[in-house]
């Protein structure tokens, strides 16, 4: 702790002060203060420090003040004077750096009168020195404290006089509370004080001019006019208003109260604005462009009557610049120097079609010659789709470039391919060979069989029609079918007919009896083989040549071997085996190859042991006679019948070119089987001595037999038969009526 200085061991020296003129007024100590050695300081308020004085231990410091600040501060005109007993300055080296304290007071601002004379408050620094004059102790306590009294008491003298002004100020602004301040003004329209309503009132009055006038707009339709009320133009008045009350204004205490006056002195004048309602102007110019607008006219491939197109022209059209013509109108409604009449041109473009008339052109050509007719050949013989019937499944596609391309319906050919089977598809036909004056000529037609493929034709029409359009077709299109060639052609006949020969033939005889209804059930299925050719390669059927017994002329019903007896007229066709037989026969002497044979339940002796062939329909099952002409040439059958008194002989002849075949029967071999029983059957309805002898009795019998064909002196075919052959009762009938 530092001890405080013995103040009766100090020698107090006070230096007087220069009088300037401004007479001095002593400084009065506190009562604490009085008689303190350690006050060393004076102040001296607008003068300089005397010359040569050893107390003044620092310099004055001046700082400038407006007038007017603190102009009934104390220290405006007084120095305060040293205590004695203070120590000279030049045995106080710690006062030369002694800090200078400076204070500024503050003033409102008048900008009107100018800034106000500043004047100097130098402010004397204070200093104390120890009882000692040649110590170096800290300055005395007393004397900061003196110091920091004085610096607060002016601090506090100025803030109370900014507290005075700004109190004077803000009185002054309430009363504008709500209103507009003084100084403001709206071009020369002043709207000082006046109240919202009032200012509103005045802005309308002032700039009425803004909304009085109209937009004059040339288009091609004609001129339209649009008054500017249509549009909501007129001045800014909510803008203006609300600039107007916010002038001087900016919404905090201390600008406000300096900005209220600013503006009352120097003035604001308000630039003057103008605006319109957009969303009018859009609806006014959207009216405009509705009755100028017109859409462009896209070119188009119509279809006309009888299968024919026609194009309708592409036309241009029109529409209005909407953003162009807003922008040019907003450029002059918002010009404050717009004439009344503001007139424009409105800015119209041309709308180009999509499609145009030439690529509705090249559609139409493509068109045309994808519906032409289509011509379908195969050989000689051709069918057409009409055109007519191709035109309607012609549609055309539009691309978003504009390209206009024609495309066919797939689905609507199917009828078309339908019909176009109809006639196309056809049985086969061979050609004909007949015997004339015991010659073979060539007779007939013949023509391939064929049906078309209709999902084969179908895709062809589709590639045909596409190549078409393309230009790259190429006409007749073929027919896609599936052919079956004629195994004996015109061409073939010719050729072989004059060369045909008796190459093989058989005989049977048979009687004229009821149980062959009188031999028609020979005769008549031999008359329907009866010129039946057998092309090379071609196989004959029994059952396929003769067809439906019933539709052949001259059949009845007849005998058949049912349960080891013989039924008179219990089969249709009863006798028919007859026929079987001696084709079969001839067949094989012809050296065609023999295919289907059933020997009969009756072992007949009219027939060739083990060769016989028995054919029959019983419901849905069959046994039929078949055999194949392998050689290369066709084969005609004719069938002779030769009366010989109560019985006939049935003979078939094979006609064909001479083939070098030979067929030899060896190894025959029968052996006998079971025995036959005779039996008697009374008839009551028949008189006495009345008989009838159904059947015969036949023993049963076991037969083999070898048939090899040879061609050109080697064995072709061969085959050795084996026949089981059951007895057959017989049957006497007699009357006992």
């Amino acid at each position: 702790m530092t001890d405080l200085p013995d103040p009766t061991a100090d020698g107090a020296v006070a230096a007087p002060a220069t009088d300037t003129g401004t007479p001095a007024t002593p400084a009065t100590a506190a009562p604490e203060d009085a008689g303190d050695p350690d006050l060393a300081a004076l102040v001296h308020l607008g003068q300089a420090a005397p010359a040569g004085d050893p107390e003044l231990a620092a310099l004055v410091a001046r700082a400038p003040m407006r007038s007017g600040a603190v102009e009934s501060a104390a220290l405006a005109s007084s120095t305060v004077e040293a205590s004695p007993g203070v120590v000279p300055a030049a045995d106080r080296p710690e006062l030369e750096r002694a800090p200078t304290i400076l204070v500024e007071t503050v003033a409102i601002l008048n900008e009107t009168e100018g800034p106000a004379p500043e004047t100097e408050f130098p402010l004397a620094a204070v200093s104390a020195t120890p009882p000692t004059q040649d110590a170096t102790a800290p300055r005395s306590r007393r004397g900061r404290s003196l110091l920091l009294r004085f610096a607060f008491a002016f601090v506090f003298g100025v803030a109370l006089v900014g507290a005075v002004g700004a109190g004077v100020l803000y009185a002054w602004g309430l009363q504008y509370e709500g209103r507009v301040l003084p100084g403001v003004r709206l071009g020369t329209t002043d709207l000082s004080g006046l109240t919202p309503d009032q200012a509103q009132a005045a802005i309308s009055k002032a700039l009425g001019a803004f909304g009085r006038g109209k937009l004059v707009l040339n288009g091609p339709t004609g001129q339209t006019t649009i008054p500017f009320g249509d549009v909501g133009r007129g001045p800014d008045v909510a803008g203006l208003l609300d600039a107007a009350l916010g002038a001087g204004r900016q919404g905090e205490l201390f600008a406000d109260l300096i900005g209220g006056p600013q503006a009352a002195i120097h003035g604001i004048t308000l630039a003057p604005t103008v605006t319109y309602d957009r969303s009018k102007l859009l609806a006014a110019v959207d009216a405009l462009a509705a009755g100028i607008d017109q859409p462009a006219t896209n070119a188009a491939v119509v279809m006309g009557a009888g299968g024919t197109y026609s194009v309708t022209a592409a036309a241009d059209g029109r529409s209005v610049d909407r953003a162009g013509l807003l922008a040019a109108i907003d450029l002059r409604l918002t010009a404050l120097d717009a004439p009344a009449d503001i007139t424009l041109n409105v800015p119209v473009a041309t709308v180009t079609p999509t499609v145009t008339t030439a690529a509705a052109d090249a559609a139409k050509a493509a068109a045309d010659r994808m519906a032409a007719d289509l011509v379908i050949a195969r050989g000689t013989d051709t069918w057409t789709i009409p055109n007519a019937s191709l035109a309607p499944l012609i549609a055309f596609a539009v691309g978003q470039d504009g390209s206009v391309t024609p495309t066919l319906n797939a689905a609507g050919l199917d009828p078309l391919v339908q019909a176009l089977a109809e006639q196309v598809n056809q049985k086969v036909q061979d050609a004909t060979l007949t015997l004339s004056n015991n010659h073979v000529v060539a007779s007939g037609q013949s023509r391939e069989g064929r049906t078309l493929d209709q999902v084969g034709m179908k895709a062809a029409i589709v590639s045909h029609i596409a190549a078409r359009q393309a230009g790259t077709a190429v006409e007749p299109l073929a027919a896609v079918v599936k052919a079956v060639q004629p195994k004996l052609s015109t061409t073939q006949a010719t050729a072989y007919a004059a060369k045909m020969k008796v190459v093989g033939q058989y005989s049977v005889y048979y009687w004229v009896l009821i149980n062959n209804y009188w031999g028609g059930n020979i005769e008549g299925p031999a008359t329907k083989i009866n010129g039946t050719v057998v092309p090379a390669g071609g196989t004959f059927d029994f059952w396929k040549a003769v067809g439906d017994l019933r539709k052949i002329p001259g059949v009845g019903p007849g005998n058949a071997i049912e349960g080891g007896r013989i039924t008179v007229t219990g089969a249709f066709g009863g006798g028919i085996c007859t026929t079987s037989t001696t084709l079969f026969n001839a067949a094989i002497m012809a050296g065609m190859v023999p295919g289907a044979r059933q020997n009969h339940n009756e072992f007949i002796d009219r027939y060739p042991p083990g060769l016989d062939a028995t054919v029959w329909i019983v419901g849905n099952a069959r046994q039929t006679m078949s055999f194949t002409n392998d050689t290369q040439y066709p084969v005609l059958i004719q069938r002779v019948i030769t009366y010989d008194g109560a019985k006939r002989w049935l003979t078939f002849k094979f006609w064909s070119v001479p083939n070098g075949r030979q067929t030899k029967i060896t190894n025959l071999v029968i052996q006998p089987g079971a025995k036959a029983i005779d039996t008697v059957e009374k008839d009551p309805t028949h008189p006495v001595g009345w008989s009838y002898r159904v059947n015969t009795p036949v023993d049963g019998a076991k037969v083999w037999v070898t048939v090899t064909i040879y061609d050109h002196g080697k064995v072709h075919w061969t085959k050795r038969y084996y026949s089981f052959y059951p007895p057959v009762n017989g049957v006497l009938q007699v009357g006992t009526g």
